[in-house]
This record gives structure tokens, sequence and C-alpha cells, in this order.
């Protein structure tokens, strides 16, 4: 059954809601957009679309918050780890079958709901941070290019920084693009690109470009805690969708 107007539609909310929420946190548009997208296309196919939607944006949000560079004593230690892990990471996702990559992904938006219900305050000694820094980078970048999704990592660790805003949306918006040139040019290198894929991550952009603006322009009105459980129930629902979705294709 090929992919109804329908899904196209829903496809492109998606799209739109994760780049409005990234623009408001500088988080969202692949927690949102692969797991929604991954239910109709596959894990595989929804993660190669969105690399280059995803390292664009990010590459906006850094320039824009640009002046926090130094804030984030840590943020080269993370990169470096992270370049290894999404190496790895991109290697999984063209020799995994989709089954799989659908069930882990699925069951790490769970768990990722899952603490941040019983740990929402979670807190990081310094000490402890410096320590895990490199297996936080590493499993980032795995995850990043494996799944196309590093928030459930990468969000509770830097939300044990206490960073102001802008230089948590800074330092979580470089990593993300630094792993995104990483995934795309060994996504390259592995021959998973091809003419139509291509076509479809430039169609993807359109309506998450669009919408990234509107949610810097209102970051500073609207309660980030609605988005909060606005992402937290899209991610559970698209968890169901997928692991439904894995299932019954086997």
């Amino acid at each position: 059954m090929g992919i109804e107007y329908s899904d196209i539609a829903i496809m492109v909310i998606a799209l739109a809601i994760g780049g409005f929420v990234k623009g408001v946190t500088g988080l969202g548009l692949p927690s949102i957009a692969i797991p929604v997208m991954a239910g109709f296309l596959g894990v595989e196919h929804a993660v190669i679309v969105m690399v280059i939607p995803i390292a664009i944006l990010n590459a906006w949000l850094v320039w824009t918050h640009r002046g926090q560079a130094l804030e984030v004593k840590e943020l080269p230690k993370l990169l470096i780890w992270g370049c290894l892990g999404a190496l790895v990471g991109a290697w999984i996702l063209v020799t995994a079958k989709d089954l799989i990559l659908s069930i882990f992904l699925a069951l790490w938006i769970l768990v990722y709901l899952a603490i941040r219900f019983v740990r929402p305050d979670l807190k990081l000694s310094q000490g402890t941070r410096q320590k895990i820094s490199p297996g936080i980078g590493l499993l980032a970048g795995t995850l990043q290019t494996s799944t196309g999704i590093s928030l459930p990592i990468l969000a509770t660790y830097f939300h044990a920084l206490a960073l102001e805003p802008k230089a948590y949306i800074f330092a979580i918006s470089t990593l993300f693009f630094v792993l995104g040139v990483v995934h795309f040019g060994a996504l390259v290198a592995l021959n998973a690109y091809t003419p139509v894929l291509l076509v479809q991550s430039a169609l993807a952009l359109l309506p998450a470009f669009a919408a990234i603006p509107l949610g810097v322009r209102v970051s500073k009105r609207i309660d980030k805690r609605f988005f909060d459980k606005l992402l937290a129930g899209v991610l559970l629902l698209s968890a169901i969708k997928i692991l439904y979705g894995a299932w019954g294709a086997y």
C-alpha cells in the first residue's frame, strides 16, 4: 500500500510542529518528526530523509546563539566522542534489520519518558559529569545516526549543567549539527542516499524551516511546560505506532 495524501499531511504537520518546538527549546524536531514518519516510511527511511533538514536547522540555531560558544567547557570532548559514535551508528543503520531499529527506538523513547516521570529533577555532580561525558558523547552519536534521536541522552546530560537557555540551545544544537554532518558523510560513503531520498530531504526541510522562526519569536512568551507535555504525548503515541507497525509487518 502506497502513501496516502492524509499520511503526507500528518508528516508535514509533524515536521512543522517539530520545527516550532525546536525554535522554542532547541529540541524536538527529530523526536517528533522521525517517530511519526517512521510509522509510515520505516525507521531507516525516516532517519535518512531527516539528516539534512536537522543539520541545516541546527546550523541556523548555532549561528543565532553563537555568542554562547564559551559557556560549555565539555563541548569539545562531547563532540569528539560523538563523532566516533556517529560512525558506528551509521553502520548500524544500514546493516541492522528495520524491526530491530523500530523496537530499539520505541523502547528508548519509553525509557526516556519513564525517566522524565520518575526523576524530573535529575542532577549530576561535577565529578560525575566529567567522568561520563565521553560515554555520553559516544552513545549520543551512536543513537543519533542509528535512530535519528539522541535526545534522551543529551537532554538528561545537559539538564544537569544548569545552563542559561541560550547557552543550552547553542550547546545542544552544536552537537546535533556536528553529528548530522558526520552522519551525512557516513551515509554518503555507505551509498545510502538516492536521488529520491535527497529530494525527499529537501521537501522535509520546508515545513520545519518555515515553522522554526515562529518558535524563536514566541519562545519568551509561551509556557515551555506545555510543550514538554505535548512532546511527551507525541512521543508516547509515536512509540506505540512504531511498535505496532513493526510487529504487524512480521
